[in-house]
């Protein structure tokens, strides 16, 4: 049985898609932590711009690495856990980076218990604005309010749950997660900011991920919970329209 005496390993997947512009800062951000039981796995969905030969350069420190077309987003998260040797996953996509001492933070911060660990991200406007978001373990049920590049979870919990759907584009990760509440697994949060996302990846389709969103809240949520869910996604939807027009926000519209 793990201890907190261990440092685990950790497989750390990568799915990427002609991101030549921004998978290099990726790489580096994982080859680069101060964790050292580190295993990368990168799974490209047949990319035809440069980012192939800009993943050839670091195939030195890369485990796995396999290029071919997928099914979306969650086809390859799937091929990535299927290949992770690792005790602990976490998911970093070619439009995100790691803070270089995230995996040794989350590592160390963690409880002999817990099952999945989230941390904080900063959002990365095209304009230079930043906004920092905290993982609300307690909000899950309203939408995905778990920062997904932040999260490390063990492997035995994807051999309990079962891997993502790919039949969701944008929300297969919160998908993910009211299954695993669903199964009693422990979620917590550390109050750290882990990882950087740029804001023009896939999720910046807000209509389309509030509507996967609540596709998802009808599988998972019934009468009251499902009710209540319903209405506080929406009036965040108006929220965010109509009355919170920040720079960050603004350029997504």
């Amino acid at each position: 049985m793990e201890t907190l005496a261990d440092t685990p390993k950790v497989t750390i997947i990568t799915v990427v898609y002609n991101a030549q512009a921004t998978i290099e800062d990726t790489i580096l951000s994982v080859i680069h932590q101060t964790y050292t039981n580190l295993e990368y796995i990168i799974v490209d969905g047949g990319s035809t711009d440069g980012t192939i030969k800009i993943i050839n350069r670091y195939l030195d420190r890369i485990a796995r690495f396999i290029s071919e077309p997928d099914k979306g987003i969650a086809d390859g998260f799937n091929k990535g856990i299927a290949m992770a040797t690792g005790d602990w996953i976490g998911m970093i996509n070619a439009d995100d980076w790691y803070a270089l001492n995230a995996v040794e933070l989350m590592m160390n911060n963690r409880s002999a218990n817990d099952d999945v660990c989230c941390g904080n991200i900063m959002l990365i406007g095209k304009n230079g604005f930043e906004r920092s978001k905290k993982s609300k373990v307690s909000w899950l049920n309203f939408g995905m309010y778990i920062m997904h590049p932040t999260c490390f979870i063990k492997k035995e919990v994807y051999q309990k749950v079962g891997m993502y759907d790919t039949g969701l584009k944008i929300a297969m990760d919160f998908d993910m997660f009211l299954r695993i509440k669903d199964n009693g697994f422990k979620i917590k949060h550390i109050d750290e900011t882990v990882a950087y996302m740029r804001t023009d990846g896939v999720s910046s389709n807000t209509v389309k991920m509030h509507r996967e969103e609540l596709a998802v809240m009808r599988r998972h949520l019934k009468g009251l919970s499902y009710f209540n869910s319903w209405i506080f996604n929406y009036l965040n939807r108006l929220r965010w329209k109509y009355f919170y027009k920040d720079p960050l926000r603004t350029q997504l519209n």
